[in-house]
């Protein structure tokens, strides 16, 4: 029952977030841990032109789940009003034509060089952690936990603008798991 009442409070915590009712610091003087950090050249631009890589995990299974988290990511961050983004058909078709090979986590490295290949000022990449099945939800078989951790980073300088993590659940399925836990990770975007 414990932990029916705390996933009711986060997810009413973030709906009031999301919403606008609510900012951030208000979020963590309810003891919702904040699990990202901003670097100040986050605020030296009103809006960064960036490439959102395609999530990568060392999991075949959950790989599988992340088809559509990609182009959730691009109007998550288009919401922030911070930032434009590449057209994801753009940036597969360059993963093609360079061969990159993007089955596992990518280095910080070569996500700039796939950025600055695509014009962007900035490159935003997604390691997805785990996706579980909790037991105590056995009569909730879609029921998933999702973790992920986010990246933004500056073409120009390599240098990381904004990173977090995120954790999301549902009892919708794992890709509802992934997108609340993608949601949690870009809070800090939003101040």
């Amino acid at each position: 029952m414990k932990r029916i009442t705390i996933i009711t409070a986060v997810l009413i915590s973030l709906g009031l977030l999301l919403s606008g009712c609510m900012t951030a610091a208000q979020l963590a003087s309810l003891g919702t841990p904040m699990n990202y950090a901003r670097s100040p050249v986050l605020d030296s631009k009103p809006q960064w032109k960036t490439v959102i890589l395609p999530p990568a995990s060392t999991s075949t299974s959950s790989t599988i789940y992340a088809a559509g988290l990609s182009d959730y990511a691009g109007m998550a961050l288009l919401r922030t009003g911070r930032f434009t983004v590449v057209d994801r058909s753009v940036v597969d078709q360059l993963l093609d034509e360079q061969e990159f090979s993007y089955s596992g986590a990518v280095d910080q490295a070569t996500a700039v060089q796939l950025g600055k290949l695509l014009g962007a000022e900035a490159v935003m990449t997604t390691n997805i952690g785990s996706i579980v099945h909790d037991s105590f939800w056995d009569d909730e078989p879609a029921q998933r936990d999702a973790s992920l951790h986010v990246k933004i980073i500056s073409v120009e300088t390599s240098e990381v603008l904004y990173t977090s993590t995120g954790e999301g659940s549902s009892f919708e399925g794992a890709e509802d798991a992934l997108r609340m836990a993608l949601e949690v990770s870009l809070i800090g975007l939003t101040q």
